[in-house]
């Protein structure tokens, strides 16, 4: 019988594969539950022999690549320019010259004529 892969995986590296991959896995888990999306991690053990005279003796070379899933993120609407750049508002339509207006005494009372 041969020995499980989830053995092996801890031997990789002294063990730091597995913890990077542990670490990984609880982030990819968390933001699928945040998102509702899917993810995935993608493990690449690329495998070779050590030298030409010897068959027996291999190494193993790691990779891994983790896709979260990502956030919606909301429009913006923006204005081009022939030059490429981008403006909030919008350069062909004239801008209003808003004042502020100042804060009155909101207690006082205006009595209303009324005709009738």
């Amino acid at each position: 019988m041969n020995t499980p892969f989830s053995q092996h995986l801890g031997f990789i590296n002294r063990g730091e594969l597995d913890d990077e991959l542990t670490y990984e896995l609880a982030e990819l888990v968390k933001m699928v539950r945040l998102t509702g999306k899917q993810g995935s991690i993608t493990i690449t053990l690329k495998v070779s022999k050590a030298n030409k005279r010897d068959e027996d003796t291999l190494k193993i070379a790691p990779s891994y690549k983790t896709t979260l899933p990502q956030l919606d993120q909301a429009e913006t609407i923006m204005f081009s320019t022939v030059n490429g750049d981008l403006l909030r508002n919008d350069p062909n339509q004239n801008e209003l010259e808003l004042k502020e207006v100042p804060e009155h005494d909101s207690n006082e009372l205006k009595e209303v004529a009324t005709h009738g």
